[in-house]
């Protein structure tokens, strides 16, 4: 992972997350996290997923979010680290410094929407990472997607020019369930959950989509002109006015470490 984003961008994330948090808080219920869990949210973004992780476990029990995203990091610190004392925000990766990096403290390694993100060395190091930090018998939990295959993207892309994407640099990694399993028991994982996770999701507008899609992959609004950006809007919404999201490859696996 690498250093991104704005403080625009990440104050516009902090809003218009709520599909990443619903898939989240299905993710946290299938890993099954429970009062006293030392969890580790890699991947944390702005924050909003973890405080839920922190309101599940006891207000005693540490809840560690780490982002390589600095003004993420910084406005999650900002808006919840005061009123919830048990969580602590590190700007980073797998391999940074982050609280007990290098014990098997963690009863939980959660990332939402996180794995496309990395490439395939990023991806052995994340993995090689979570069973490091893991106790015997500890989770790690993963919800990703192998592709931007929603029906509705198709015509979001044909309306803005790929390279617009800001993180040129930084390009999506996108690899199938059935590989992350693989790459999951040769880090020494157990499979215990893999399932494709079928959620639709229905903005309320066409502008609050919009602002997700700009929010979660970096792109530049001001880069499609106003005449494009009606002729998307008028294909993609509903009757009502509505836009309805929906991608079949997402999907959610949680694999445990061995007991010794």
């Amino acid at each position: 992972m690498s250093v991104r984003g704005t403080e625009r961008n990440a104050v516009l994330y902090s809003k218009v997350n709520d599909f990443q948090r619903q898939c989240g808080k299905a993710l946290a219920s299938t890993a099954g996290i429970k009062p006293g869990d030392k969890i580790l949210d890699m991947g944390c973004g702005t924050g909003e997923l973890t405080v839920i992780l922190a309101k599940m476990v006891d207000k005693e029990t540490p809840v560690v979010g780490v982002d390589p995203d600095l003004e993420r990091i910084k406005l999650a610190t900002q808006q919840y680290t005061g009123d919830h004392q048990n969580i602590k925000f590190f700007p980073g990766d797998s391999l940074s410094q982050f609280l007990h990096f290098d014990k098997q403290y963690y009863d939980v390694h959660f990332s939402n929407f996180v794995f496309q993100w990395l490439n395939a060395d990023e991806k052995e190091k994340f993995l090689s990472t979570a069973f490091r930090v893991l106790k015997p018998g500890g989770k790690i939990a993963i919800l990703s997607h192998e592709g931007d295959n929603a029906a509705i993207m198709e015509q979001v892309l044909k309306y803005h020019d790929k390279t617009e994407n800001t993180l040129k640099k930084t390009p999506l990694h996108f690899v199938s369930k059935s590989t992350t399993e693989a790459l999951l028991k040769n880090a020494g994982f157990s499979l215990l959950h893999s399932e494709y996770f079928h959620y639709p999701y229905t903005f309320p507008s066409a502008e609050a989509f919009l602002a997700c899609f700009y929010g979660s992959d970096y792109y530049n609004a001001t880069n499609i002109s106003e005449t494009k950006k009606a002729e998307l809007i008028e294909r993609i919404i509903n009757k009502d006015g509505s836009v309805t999201y929906f991608d079949p490859t997402i999907y959610q696996i949680v694999a445990e470490k061995p007991e010794l």
